[in-house]
């Protein structure tokens, strides 16, 4: 009886592992996590979710390296403007320790003071690394915009 109460215990611990791996923090998650924390204009819980070098690639313009180049960049446009960014995954694959989420977005940029607000509109793509704790960290983001904007 203790044995198959144990082999039971077992097939229900492994089914529990299984179903936790399943429902595993996703690239395309911390995309969406990314965009929300955007939108609201947290810088600080956006940088959380960067790895150690990364590579912010605008849609014009070279590229800010490392994570003080990104918060720099970021600072300014929060505080010109108040975002409004929806991403749109499209596809999302990993390989082991690296993944990538690529779509498209749709963005309104309004002016902080008042003004008219921008629509902006194009391409994604986020690279992924893991990291600690196996979480994907953000190792470098393009852009693209299907229409030039002017900020």
């Amino acid at each position: 009886m203790q044995r198959r109460l144990r082999v039971a215990t077992m097939a229900v611990l492994s089914i529990v592992v299984l179903s936790a791996a399943a429902r595993a923090e996703q690239p395309s998650d911390v995309s969406a996590q990314w965009a929300g924390y955007w939108n609201a204009k947290n810088l600080g819980a956006v940088l959380t979710l960067y790895g150690p070098a990364p590579i912010f690639c605008p849609t014009e313009g070279q590229a800010w390296n490392g994570v003080s180049a990104i918060r720099k960049n970021f600072a300014g446009l929060l505080a010109k403007y108040d975002p409004r960014l929806v991403l749109t995954s499209t596809r999302s694959e990993l390989s082991g320790d690296l993944a990538y989420d690529a779509g498209t977005y749709e963005e309104v940029i309004a002016p902080a003071k008042g003004g008219k607000a921008i629509r902006a509109q194009g391409t994604y793509l986020f690279l992924f690394k893991r990291g600690a704790r196996r979480r994907w960290k953000i190792i470098e983001q393009t852009w693209t915009e299907f229409e030039p904007i002017h900020l």
